[in-house]
């Protein structure tokens, strides 16, 4: 039969019973829902010790003496989850890694545990109006201190985290030490029994707060549920708040007058509360929107502050980190913006180009409250026109800088016609005069007139404009048309006689030509070897010399930065500018057994691009 006197203990109960429930409510949560959260499963193990030691301190008050057994061993265990703490705080902080903190935490946990095993860690006594409380033993104490011992060892290196942290983990680290703290002050109510204080352990009242504040904390800013979860429990609570004071309004009004309501009157009026709290269920989950997501109200100051924001970022990057930043400062919590084929979490503002241009699209969205929604929307609009906005600034820069481009080559191609024409002249007067010099002469100078006379070629090659006359080339017969002008040079080749390419017969012959003395010069073994990707075909031309310099490897193709032996250093700027008209391009390939390749990409199709 249900006394007054009981109330105490069933409070105590039911704290302990909901502490045990929510632990493990939320174990199940975290390993269904937010499974893939770096920690997840850490905490869930962590939460699962919490609930089973919880659900075993509410024997003694329900069951007395005869709960001694089972009360000890729970309490001999209680240094694990305690070693499973110091293993979350250290994987979080570290990002996953651990180190040898965590098997010492580990070994000193399992030496408490076999300790509370095999000697007696307390009993089970009555005190006050409850039916027994665990009073701890000398190995009791030694059990207890090991936990507290391992309990400040991971908050101590869990602060140093959160001065080291920043941003979202940093956010993190603060939840998890407020929630540690709801949890200190609630566990000091289990030491006033073993301690001799004489005062009803009142903390422990708050201990289910513990685990929910620990998680939601945690999982505030990475997993959706979570919030609305807290929606719902806020929600309830201020409606469940309102019934009892209503309540509470109803049956003091009546005795203050000294008529109290008869009981068909109290019903009724209670009925009436009911339905009127129903009622407001609407407004009351709008203050439950605005505590937990808050942001969702958006004015027209609001956006023409977000689109001269998002006006200033000058590239992509600083874009989604300008948007990302106003967004998630917005709403309370963070939120990617990102390219829409890049993946990442959630929520997210997806950037797309389609025929119609720029779009933003909301992802994982489909479950957040109304009006986070539609600031997240409304934000997206200013995001999409900042979008195009950079992407037209892009478009007319690189316009420019192509006119510069082509503006340049055009007066270098006029220079060094210029430049052809007047020292040809000069050279075959050299050349005319050296007739008479003795022949050792005549030699030197012949060949420093042809190293000038190629430097000449190579220029105006590089300079001029490379128009196309593309046919369908077998790749087999353009590789031997080019090393039928090189006699004596040993290539191995792997083609098959039926890939073919677009290209200008004469300007693939060239580059193959350049590519080939480029290898010869540096290598041995020579290997020319063709292959289709998908739509393109790709010619690798490989040698097994020393290899690119690393400090020109993303210079290669940038006049005179490498230079054969004999060479003018224009050759593979030769190519790269013939690679450009075909639409094609050469790059630094990296194929097994060879130290060099050079890869040519050609596309299917040929726009002479000159």
């Amino acid at each position: 039969m249900f006394t007054e006197a009981m109330t105490p203990t069933l409070l105590y109960v039911g704290a302990l019973l909901l502490s045990a429930l929510a632990g493990i409510g939320l174990a199940l949560l975290l390993l269904l829902k937010a499974a893939p959260v770096p920690g997840a499963r850490l905490l869930a193990l962590f939460l699962t010790g919490v609930a089973v030691w919880s659900g075993g301190q509410a024997l003694p008050p329900l069951f007395g003496p005869a709960s001694d057994g089972v009360v000890g061993n729970l309490l001999a265990l209680a240094p694990l989850p305690s070693a499973v703490f110091v293993h979350l705080v250290l994987a979080f902080v570290r990002c996953g890694a651990t180190g040898p903190l965590v098997r010492v935490a580990y070994g000193l946990a399992v030496a408490a545990t076999m300790l509370g095993l095999i000697v007696d860690p307390g009993q089970v006594v009555a005190w006050r109006d409850f039916r027994g409380v665990f009073i701890p033993s000398a190995a009791g104490w030694v059990v207890i201190s090991v936990c507290g011992f391992l309990s400040v060892v991971g908050h101590l290196r869990l602060f140093k985290g959160w001065l080291d942290l920043t941003g979202l983990r940093r956010r993190q680290a603060a939840a998890i030490c407020c929630s540690s703290l709801i949890g200190l002050v609630s566990l000091t109510g289990f030491a006033f029994a073993p301690l001799g204080i004489d005062v009803y352990p009142w903390p422990m009242l708050g201990l289910p707060l513990y685990s929910v504040a620990l998680v939601y904390g945690i999982l505030r800013y990475q997993l959706m549920d979570v919030n609305l979860w807290a929606r719902r429990m806020l929600v309830w609570l201020l409606l469940m708040g309102l019934m009892a004071a209503a309540a509470t309004l109803v049956m003091a009004l009546p005795l203050a007058a000294g008529t109290p309501f008869a009981g068909l009157e109290t019903w009724l009026l209670m009925t009436a509360v009911t339905f009127i709290t129903l009622a407001i269920w609407k407004p009351l989950r709008f203050i439950a929107d605005r505590l937990v997501f808050p942001g969702g109200e958006v004015s027209a100051a609001d956006l023409g502050s977000w689109r001269e924001a998002l006006a200033g970022p000058a590239d992509w990057p600083a874009l989604l980190d300008r948007a990302s930043a106003l967004i998630g400062g917005r709403l309370g919590l963070p939120v990617a913006v990102r390219r829409a084929e890049a993946d990442g979490p959630v929520p997210a503002l997806a950037l797309s180009r389609d025929v119609r241009g720029w779009c933003c699209d909301l992802v994982g969205w489909d479950d957040a409250p109304p009006g986070p929604r539609h600031a997240a929307g409304l934000f997206a609009g200013c995001l999409a026109e900042a979008a195009g906005r950079l992407d037209r600034a892009e478009a007319l820069a690189r316009a420019e800088r192509e006119r510069q481009r082509e503006a340049r080559l055009a007066e270098l191609g006029q220079l060094a016609a210029t430049v052809a024409h007047d020292l040809r002249n000069p050279l075959n007067i050299i050349t005319m005069a050296a007739t008479g010099a003795p022949a050792e002469v005549r030699a030197e100078i012949a060949e420093q007139v042809g190293r000038m006379e190629m430097l000449v070629r190579d220029v105006m090659d590089y300079a001029g404009t490379a128009r196309l006359e593309p046919n369908t080339l077998p790749v087999a017969d353009a590789v031997a048309l080019a090393l039928s002008g090189l006699p004596g040079l040993k290539v191995e080749t792997d083609i098959d006689p039926e890939l073919a390419v677009q290209a200008d017969p004469r300007r693939l012959r060239q580059v193959l030509v350049n590519l080939l003395e480029n290898a010869a010069a540096h290598g041995k073994r020579l290997a020319v070897m063709a292959e289709r990707v998908r739509n393109d075909v790709r010619i690798h031309v490989c040698d097994d010399g020393p290899g690119v310099p690393p400090d020109i490897r993303d210079r290669l193709f940038q006049p005179f930065v490498s230079r054969r032996p004999g060479g003018t250093g224009l050759g593979l700027a030769i190519v790269a500018r013939i690679m450009e008209a075909h639409g094609g391009t050469v790059a630094l390939g990296d194929r097994s057994g060879w130290s060099t390749c050079l890869t040519l990409t050609f596309p299917d199709r040929v726009e002479n691009r000159a």
